[in-house]
């Protein structure tokens, strides 16, 4: 069982909804059918904050999970619908290879360094880093098949998965930016929310604010 964390989640989400609310008018611009989408992102990573703090003793997968099940509920916003199935995929991945937030975190700060940095050996905190990677990967693309109509299996992860994030890593470092714009900008890129214009947008976004949320917590 994955140990206690000595991270919070909430303050995570605050993080990304604070982002978000920032680019809420330009969100709800970019939405031409709805004029509302801006709005919507900063109410689902709202609604996320506020069950991940009441989940605050639970585990991530727990939390998480919480989190899917408020996002369901909210029947007037589309988007939270497509980021309730994202959570609970990696939920089930998380409690799947049994990853704390620390992990996680770590995982992330990891990734994040400086590439001179990246050949360096990984201190004995990161030495499940290959689970949290395939943890990431199949989440995602369990993920892509339930918004295409799919059940994912245990087998969601396959090397046309890894070649298409592969591509789209590189896609995204040729049109430059850090590096957690550029992990961000591929992870979309991939999802469900590349389906929708606004949603690649506003979800590229969310996911670098949470990426660099985790690169700055100490």
């Amino acid at each position: 069982m994955a140990e206690p964390s000595t991270y919070e989640l909430a303050p995570l989400f605050q993080a990304v909804g604070e982002v978000l609310r920032q680019s809420q008018t330009a969100l709800n611009q970019a939405d031409a059918l709805n004029g509302n989408h801006g709005d919507h992102m900063v109410e689902i990573f709202q609604i996320a904050a506020r069950a991940a703090q009441e989940q605050q003793a639970a585990g991530l997968a727990e939390a998480m999970t919480y989190a899917a099940g408020l996002l369901e509920a909210q029947a007037e916003n589309g988007s939270a619908g497509v980021y309730a199935h994202g959570l609970r995929q990696l939920a089930g991945q998380l409690q799947r290879y049994d990853i704390s937030l620390d992990e996680l975190v770590a995982y992330v700060q990891k990734v994040l360094r400086e590439e001179k940095e990246a050949g360096q050996t990984a201190e004995p905190g990161l030495i499940r880093s290959g689970e949290v990677l395939k943890a990431l990967l199949a989440a995602l693309t369990g993920w892509g098949q339930i918004e295409e109509g799919q059940t994912p299996t245990e087998r969601s992860l396959d090397m046309g998965a890894l070649f298409g994030l592969g591509m789209a890593y590189w896609q995204a470092k040729q049109r430059g930016g850090r590096r957690a714009a550029v992990l961000a900008d591929a992870a979309a890129s991939v999802s469900p929310l590349s389906k929708i214009p606004h949603r690649y947008e506003s979800g590229k976004l969310a996911i670098q604010a949470l990426l660099e949320a985790m690169q700055q917590v100490k």
